[in-house]
């Protein structure tokens, strides 16, 4: 797994803290990137990539010239709210392979796909996205929605052998249920689907790639660390 998703993991783990504990409130500005790159001992892309991800689910706002601040301290897009027993250590592993595995295959179907992306594509990818963040807190919703815009792309790549085996990979993943959802909530898929989905508008095929594989990588970081559900360990 790359080192930079689980940096980013941990970073956007310290800053929920913070939120969470009141130590950042709302309508404050937080420690600047420089300063989050000194206190945490951490790379500057790192500490971006992990703020983006707060920017993109309108927790954080980035003022041009003033910083960066607190506007909403409503987390739940982090939490499963999803009351299952622990998944056992089998499941976990299938999960994990299956994780593994989509990590060879999408991001070149994403690059793919990315290229000559059409219209229609890119407003099935919207409404999909749309679904989703509608759906946070209706797991069952959330991972049909989720499925799709990945099957969604896909089907676009018109390769019949690709489409057959990834259709059976998300059935196998159906099958262990709730899994991630309970690992890391709702905040992973729609912000890197949103990025998914700029890089289709803009057919910027290596975003596409690079994205997808930090997305599935960020899925694996979260699964084997179990962070969420122990946020003592944060950072």
């Amino acid at each position: 797994m790359a080192d930079k998703g689980s940096v980013t993991g941990k970073i956007a783990h310290y800053i929920r803290k913070n939120i969470r504990n009141g130590n950042w409130t709302v309508g404050e500005k937080i420690p600047s990137e420089n300063q989050l790159c000194e206190e945490l001992g951490v790379s500057r892309v790192s500490v971006r990539s992990a703020l983006q991800q707060f920017i993109a689910l309108g927790i954080l706002e980035s003022v041009h010239g003033k910083g960066t601040f607190l506007i909403s301290d409503d987390l739940s897009a982090f939490y499963s709210n999803v009351e299952e027993p622990a998944p056992t250590i089998d499941a976990t592993e299938t999960m994990k392979q299956i994780l593994e595995f989509r990590s060879i295959v999408e991001p070149a179907v994403c690059a793919q796909v990315a290229q000559t992306a059409s219209p229609e594509l890119i407003a099935k990818l919207e409404g999909h996205l749309k679904a989703m963040k509608a759906s946070v807190g209706k797991c069952e919703e959330f991972i049909n929605a989720d499925v799709a815009f990945h099957m969604e792309i896909i089907n676009a790549c018109g390769n019949d052998y690709t489409i057959a085996i990834m259709n059976e990979t998300f059935q196998r993943r159906a099958s262990l249920g709730k899994m991630l959802i309970l690992s890391n909530g709702y905040y992973g898929g729609i912000y890197y689907h949103g990025i998914l989905l700029d890089a289709f508008r803009k057919h910027d095929a290596k975003r596409a790639r690079v994205m997808m594989e930090e997305h599935l990588q960020h899925g694996l970081y979260d699964l084997e660390s179990d962070n969420l559900g122990q946020e003592k360990n944060d950072l």
